[in-house]
C-alpha cells in the first residue's frame, strides 16, 4: 500500500507538471519578516505520522536542496538555522460525480389528440470517477517561536494507471518541477515566472 501511494504522489505530481504550469497555493504571517533569512535547515514535525518512503523523501529533500541553493540559502544544522523548513506529501482518495442530461428525439412519441408525433426524450446519466488528489506542502517556520511562517502547496489527481507508467528519471523530473513551483513562490510577493 505504501508504494501505491508513492506512485500515485508522483504521477499526480507528473500529470500537474505535463500543464504549462503548476496551481501553487500560498499563506503566510504578514507580520514576520523574510529578510536576511538565508540559513535553513530540513526538519520533520513530530506531530505528523506518515508512511516512511524513502524513495519520496529522497527525492523532494534533493528537489528542495537544489532549489535553495538557487535562492541562495545555506543548508545549517537545526541550532543555527534562520529558518526551519518541513514538507509533506499526501494522497487522499475522491470521488468526481458528473451528471448529464441526455435528449433523444428519434424515440419516443407525444401523445396528442389522434396523432403521434416524434418528441424529444430525456434522461438523466451519472457518472462516477474514483480518483487518487495527491498534495505536497513545503512549511517554512521560525525557529525563534516555533511556528508556521510560510506555506506553499500544490495538488492534482492522479489514476494507478498513470502513476505505473512512469519511470524513476521521470519521477524524480516531476518531483524536481513541483518543488520549484511552490519555491517560486517564496517569498512573500515573489512575483511567478
Amino acid at each position: 500500500m505504501p508504494m501505491l501511494k508513492l506512485t500515485l504522489l508522483i504521477a499526480a505530481l507528473a500529470l500537474s507538471a505535463c500543464s504549462t504550469s503548476f496551481r501553487v497555493s500560498t499563506d503566510y504571517d504578514e507580520q514576520f519578516s523574510f529578510n536576511n533569512k538565508t540559513s535553513y535547515a530540513l526538519i520533520t514535525p513530530e506531530a505528523i505520522q506518515t508512511t516512511r518512503n524513502d524513495l519520496l523523501k529522497g527525492r523532494i529533500e534533493n528537489a528542495l536542496q537544489k532549489q535553495l541553493a538557487l535562492k541562495g540559502f545555506t543548508q545549517v544544522d537545526k541550532a543555527s538555522a534562520d529558518i526551519w523548513i518541513s514538507y509533506f506529501a499526501t494522497t487522499e482518495k475522491q470521488q468526481d460525480i458528473r451528471t448529464y442530461q441526455r435528449y433523444n428525439s428519434f424515440y419516443g412519441y407525444a401523445r396528442c389528440y389522434r396523432c403521434y408525433y416524434p418528441a424529444p426524450v430525456a434522461s438523466t446519466e451519472v457518472q462516477v470517477v474514483d480518483y487518487t488528489e495527491a498534495s505536497l506542502i513545503i512549511d517554512f517556520i521560525d525557529p525563534a517561536s516555533n511556528t508556521l511562517k510560510w506555506r506553499g502547496s500544490t495538488s492534482s489527481k492522479v489514476t494507478t494507471a498513470s502513476a505505473d507508467s512512469m519511470t524513476v528519471a521521470e519521477r524524480t523530473e516531476k518531483i524536481d518541477r513541483a518543488v520549484s513551483a511552490i519555491l517560486q513562490q517564496y517569498p512573500p510577493g515573489n512575483p511567478s515566472p
